[in-house]
């Protein structure tokens, strides 16, 4: 029976060892890639000029205004009345690049003695909704991540709140909290890669429905590093606690 146990055992730190390497190693691979893409940029953007493409400062287009009227009360109080605007209109935040092409024209600013090349990188673009006819998709998808990261944030929570009661206890080295500690990391980890591939989403869609003049529409990943980073290392120090677990009981019973 003493054989069995220690048999078993051993086969218990086998996968905690297992386990262990592949998280370290991940932690590795991530920090790499994440150095090694702040660093190095590579572009391969194709540009084609579009027929009637214009990039110019004009009046705020009609469709897009909300007209303010402002009434003085007797009692001196201002009351502005806003008017609806005369269309309906859908919103997108999305990176931006500019054409490099010859003769092209910088937005400069100039006050007071000084001078600024304006350099857009992020921008918010409005359009009425009368000219797309895909808008659906994007209150579709917003809902659909709203409800998923509500889901995965909701669970992290509650991970958080059974290690906490665990940790007060004073049940510290057990496998019950190396398992809220791997799973918080798990979900951390794929909250980080759902927010990147919902970005990546959210860009593929705006570049094959959305053309502007003189810029590229490019794909930056926005997404916080610090919950993948976070989330291996709490599930690197999962093992770490298993495994301590299980030479302490190996420990013991050698004894």
């Amino acid at each position: 029976m003493h054989r069995k146990y220690l048999s078993f055992n051993n086969k218990i730190i086998s996968i905690i060892n297992k386990k262990l390497k592949i998280y370290s190693t991940l932690f590795v691979v991530v920090l790499i890639v994440f150095g090694v893409t702040s660093i190095f940029h590579y572009d391969s953007y194709t540009w084609v000029e579009q027929e009637n493409d214009k990039f110019e400062l004009v009046e705020n287009p009609e469709g897009f205004v909300t007209h303010v009227t402002c009434d003085t009360l007797e009692n001196g109080v201002v009351k502005k009345n806003y008017s609806t605007p005369c269309h309906s209109t859908v919103s997108y935040d999305v990176f931006v690049q500019p054409k490099l092409k010859q003769g092209r024209k910088e937005l400069i600013s100039t006050s007071l003695g000084q001078t600024y090349k304006i350099d857009m990188q992020k921008v918010r673009l409005t359009a009425p909704t009368s000219q797309t006819s895909w808008k659906l998709f994007p209150i579709i998808f917003v809902v659909t991540s709203i409800i998923v990261i509500t889901i995965v944030v909701i669970w992290i929570l509650y991970m958080v709140y059974r290690l906490i009661r665990n940790i007060r206890r004073g049940n510290i080295f057990v496998a019950q909290v190396a398992k809220y500690l791997e799973t918080t990391g798990i979900l951390l980890s794929a909250l980080y890669l759902y927010d990147l591939a919902a970005s990546y989403i959210i860009y593929l869609f705006c570049s094959k429905n959305i053309y502007l003049a003189d810029y590229y529409i490019v794909f930056k990943n926005e997404s916080n590093i610090m919950y993948i980073i976070t989330g291996l290392a709490l599930m690197i120090i999962s093992q770490i606690i298993l495994m301590g677990k299980e030479l302490k009981e190996e420990q013991e019973l050698t004894v």
